[in-house]
């Protein structure tokens, strides 16, 4: 039965057409076959090929090696290095969490350009408040997953090298990043709600200007039932609800400031904020919510601090999980390339004795 197949094996080789001497970094794990050279390897005896390829081994090797070319040597004695079904199933497995991340990674880039160019915001006399476009942030984020998952998905269905490094310090850098910012909100936090005051006033400002900024913060002071950013007197910022606008929500506040912003629990009331402003404090209550939203959000992390904790270390795990499985990947791919060039090379080195050794070969 054993002599049968291989003649069935050799028979292939001869069939085949062409020779392949080295592997490239778009290469399989599994090598490519090598075939005959000329016609005058392909009409070769094989009579001693057939009586020792059953006992194939160095030494026998050694031997009869000078009697065969080099590729018919070599695909006879070489054993291929077959990896691991666990490593098959990593492969796979990045494969496809890759390929949905890069989905998402292209839904994000559509939907921010979408909204870029749905509000018109690269337009010249719009440009300058870019900036501070939530849209922009969506691009940005799109962008990073874009790049990693594209570069995961192909460098392991592939098993290229150069994505796989690039996937693998790709989410290594991501990692510090991420840790660095974690140990900078802490160090720096006061600043941090500084700054975050200051971009909820611009928020403010710009609330009839930006349909992005004015769905946040309706959204913001809906769900946390606030208003405003210490306080509600802070919609003063805005040339619509100040109290020197000539328009109908002079002194007014959103809807969204309102306890009960809609009408007969269905339809929203647009202006139940009117006039909020010019109202005493404690008639204004009745109305709408006085509180502001940062002391609102501070609150809120506070209590949630160890939820976001849990998820930042399962979104590190993950992230560790990728680079171990990148890596780990590079490993066999170059084991069986380095397992590839020592039996080209043992065969060559029978022929001409000459040929420098692996470590001295540039």
């Amino acid at each position: 039965m054993d002599l049968k197949f291989f003649q069935l094996v050799q028979k292939l080789f001869l069939s085949s057409g062409k020779c392949t001497e080295e592997l490239d970094e778009f290469s399989s794990l599994l090598p490519e076959v090598y075939t005959a050279s000329n016609e005058k390897d392909n009409n070769k005896d094989y009579g001693a090929f057939q009586s020792d390829i059953n006992s194939c081994d160095n030494e026998k090797h050694s031997n009869w090696v000078s009697e065969l070319s080099p590729p018919k040597a070599f695909r006879s004695c070489l054993k291929i290095h077959d990896p691991d079904i666990l490593l098959s199933f990593v492969k796979y497995l990045m494969f496809f969490s890759n390929f949905v991340f890069s989905l998402l990674g292209f839904t994000l880039f559509g939907f921010g350009v979408w909204g870029l160019v749905d509000k018109q915001s690269l337009i010249s006399d719009r440009i300058g408040y870019l900036g501070t476009d939530p849209m922009l942030s969506f691009i940005m984020v799109s962008l990073i997953v874009i790049f990693l998952s594209v570069s995961g998905c192909l460098g392991f269905i592939r098993e290229n090298t150069y994505l796989l490094r690039f996937f693998s310090l790709g989410i290594s850098i991501l990692m510090v990043t991420e840790i660095l910012s974690a140990i900078i909100i802490f160090a720096f936090k006061d600043q941090i709600i500084q700054s975050a005051k200051s971009s909820m006033l611009v928020a403010l400002s710009r609330y009839h200007d930006d349909s992005d900024l004015k769905f946040i913060m309706d959204e913001l002071q809906l769900g946390m039932e606030c208003c405003g950013v210490q306080s509600y007197t802070d919609w003063a910022v805005s040339l619509y609800f100040n109290c020197s606008s000539p328009g109908i929500y002079a002194c007014g506040v959103p809807y969204s400031c309102c306890i009960d912003p809609f009408e007969d629990g269905t339809v929203i009331n647009s202006q139940c904020g009117v006039g909020a402003m010019r109202m005493r404090e404690n008639m204004a209550g009745s109305v709408i919510f006085l509180g502001g939203c940062m002391p609102q959000m501070i609150l809120w992390l506070q209590l949630k601090f160890w939820d976001m904790a849990a998820i930042f270390f399962l979104v590190m795990t993950v992230q560790l999980v990728c680079v171990v499985c990148a890596q780990r990947m590079l490993g066999e791919i170059m084991f069986v390339k380095r397992i590839w060039k020592e039996k080209v090379f043992q065969v060559q080195q029978n022929r001409d004795p000459n040929i420098p050794s692996i470590e001295q070969q540039p």
